[in-house]
């Protein structure tokens, strides 16, 4: 799930950069035209970013810590869309790879494998009591809403016919089941962007964006109708999917009236923060809750790392340099 999150980043800053001229002498070629021209070939890294799969791969293999520094390399000399590659052409994204070997392969793997399993059997007794008084005192809570609802009239008993039409949609799990299929149909169409696709699927892609973004547009208004600008933004779900919605306009102004060569921001960066619309789903799945109760374990199991985990970490950061 995390490569799956990561590919498209990597998809969108690497697509058709891993490509080089193979040749007797290549040291004047700068791109593919200059190589086909000069009857050399033009070949392709095994392990790229052209497209999802590829990159699926690629990402696989760095967290694997097999083979990584022949990736790491082709991407500190790539250059561009078939350009020929240089020598240690954009140092500083040596720090993009380092971060990444550190956060996916020494991190995720080491410390959710080693101490997360370590640490479970301890921590379940514990946290089944904790979840025991949480339920308990949600219970406690849903019966007093429940006395106070049935004294006091609920807010939106002023309402219109209107909104109140619309804020019975808005509270409807049917939405929420809609949403959910119009967010993981966007990611399927983000996911088949690829290097070298026709022109038809570019403009087929982009006008589906502005279908999803419409879409999610209209949501977030009648929100605002539904529930008022008090109730909306005190539920950080509705922050986050206002967000969301603001950075897709944002991207597709700046892909409109492209003012990308003016920007200090690459406006790609900004596309991928679409991504984050898979966050939603998190609510609709429950799953918030098991992650704080995961990163509470791992928290808990942080101690026993005294003494030991700087030499660990130091021999670790050794072992990928």
């Amino acid at each position: 799930m995390f490569l799956c999150a990561l590919s498209p980043l990597w998809v969108q800053l690497f697509k058709g950069k891993f490509f080089y001229c193979d040749g007797l002498n290549v040291s004047n070629i700068t791109n593919k035209t200059e190589c086909l021209e000069a009857g050399y070939h033009w070949i392709r890294r095994k392990y790229n970013f052209d497209n999802l799969g590829q990159a699926l791969m690629s990402l696989f293999v760095l967290s694997c810590k097999d083979g990584w520094v022949s990736i790491m390399y082709d991407g500190l000399d790539a250059v561009g869309v078939d350009q020929q590659p240089k020598r240690n052409n954009n140092p500083w994204m040596l720090l993009f790879f380092i971060s990444f070997l550190l956060i996916v392969s020494f991190f995720v793997l080491n410390m959710f494998v080693g101490v997360v399993v370590e640490n479970f059997h301890k921590c379940r007794q514990q946290q089944e009591e904790e979840e025991a008084k949480l339920r308990e005192e949600k219970r406690q809570k849903r019966l007093e809403k429940r006395r106070r609802r049935a004294l006091e009239k609920p807010y939106y008993a002023d309402y219109s016919p209107l909104r109140r039409s619309i804020h019975t949609v808005c509270t409807s799990h049917y939405l929420d089941l809609f949403i959910t299929i119009i967010i993981f149909t966007n990611l399927l169409t983000m996911s088949m962007e690829h290097y070298n696709q026709p022109q038809y699927l570019e403009e087929i892609l982009k006008y589906c964006n502005y279908v999803f973004t419409l879409v999610f547009v209209i949501e977030a208004i009648l929100k605002l109708i539904a529930f008022g600008l008090r109730r909306f933004f005190k539920e950080r779900w509705n922050q986050l999917d206002l967000a969301i919605v603001l950075l897709s306009i944002m991207g597709i102004t700046l892909e409109e009236i492209d003012l990308s060569a003016s920007l200090p921001i690459n406006p790609t960066i900004i596309r991928i923060m679409r991504v984050l619309r898979i966050t939603r789903v998190l609510k609709l799945l429950k799953m918030a809750t098991g992650m704080r109760a995961l990163l509470d374990t791992v928290m808990q199991a942080l101690p026993q790392f005294q003494g030991h985990s700087a030499v660990t970490t130091v021999c670790v950061v050794y072992k990928h340099l």
